[in-house]
């Protein structure tokens, strides 16, 4: 593991976070901006950054290898649903926070910064186990996740999506392509892979902008998001991982996956709160902290399980 890449990554995070709040600052950007770019980054940029992932890293590995990752993917997700579940009971004040800590649990940010960390760190070739659990991870925050929110904004899943949506639509194009491996037009590709690279700027900025609404100082006020940072992104990732060695035997494999577990929150749920209309000042805290966190739990959680 490779300390530096990881401290690197996460800086060009920060900075990101930093050209959202410098905007709201200055008036640039307001509320109904966020709220705007949420809709864009939710349901056309990350779809796109899913579709240019296995477009570009698709054919590194074969079927069998494949079917024991997607296993083992799925198990991993249920792992954190569960937990996801009773974790939150002694972390949340209400309702709103309990779910929005189920959500902080269950996503972490695999897309945003694992794409780019998992590549530097273990290399292109390995992005395919990425691939597997984003596919997971949109078809569960477009369902499970987007029902934890709608309940807290009057809304109802089916209306802002249901199971048909951009994320579980995307999910099983990005199936079929790796199966049948089709050749798209150059110009096609190309497109799809602006549009996804848009992402990491626009949900980032989108923080900054939700920070620049909240008096900074409350973020590292809220002591239960220390309680929360040692469970999911120490404590659990290592548990998970001696688990996973135990049961795989291919290392790159494990590494990746270890490392998909360690990464902070993600701020898909974030963005999905700002579309909605509820508040995600919490998510806003937790994804701050955990990411300011990740440069020393992330290189802590490879010591632990190598």
């Amino acid at each position: 593991m490779d300390a530096s890449v990881i401290f690197r990554q996460m800086c060009m995070i920060f900075l990101l976070i930093a050209v959202g709040y410098v905007a709201c600052r200055r008036g640039i950007a307001d509320g109904r901006a966020g709220k705007v770019i949420s809709a864009l980054v939710v349901n056309i940029c990350n779809p796109a950054l899913m579709l240019t992932s296995v477009l570009e890293n698709g054919g590194g590995i074969g079927n069998e290898k494949l079917l024991q990752a997607a296993v083992a993917g799925v198990g991993i997700y249920v792992c954190l649903l569960l937990i996801g579940k009773a974790l939150p009971v002694f972390l949340g004040k209400n309702p709103l926070e309990r779910d929005q800590y189920a959500l902080m649990v269950l996503f972490g940010n695999i897309g945003f910064i694992g794409i780019p960390v998992i590549s530097a760190v273990l290399g292109t070739e390995v992005l395919i186990y990425v691939i597997i659990c984003n596919i997971i991870f949109n078809i569960l925050i477009y369902t499970y996740g987007r029902r934890l929110v709608c309940r807290h904004s009057g809304e109802s899943a089916a209306k802002t999506g249901g199971i048909v949506n951009p994320g579980t639509v995307t999910g099983v194009a990005c199936v079929v392509i790796f199966l049948l491996k089709p050749s798209l037009p150059e110009v096609l590709v190309k497109s799809v892979d602006y549009v996804g690279s848009a992402t990491t700027f626009l949900s980032m900025s989108v923080i900054g902008i939700s920070l620049a609404n909240m008096p900074l100082g409350k973020i590292f006020k809220e002591t239960r998001l220390y309680a929360y940072i040692l469970a999911r992104q120490i404590l659990i990732p290592i548990a998970m991982g001696w688990a996973l060695k135990g049961l795989i035997h291919d290392t790159e494999m494990v590494a990746a996956f270890v490392l998909l577990i360690a990464m902070p929150a993600a701020n898909m749920p974030l963005m999905m709160c700002e579309e909605s209309g509820v508040d995600g000042a919490l998510l806003s805290k937790g994804i701050v902290l955990s990411t300011l966190f990740s440069l020393v739990t992330i290189p802590l959680v490879a010591y632990g399980v190598a």
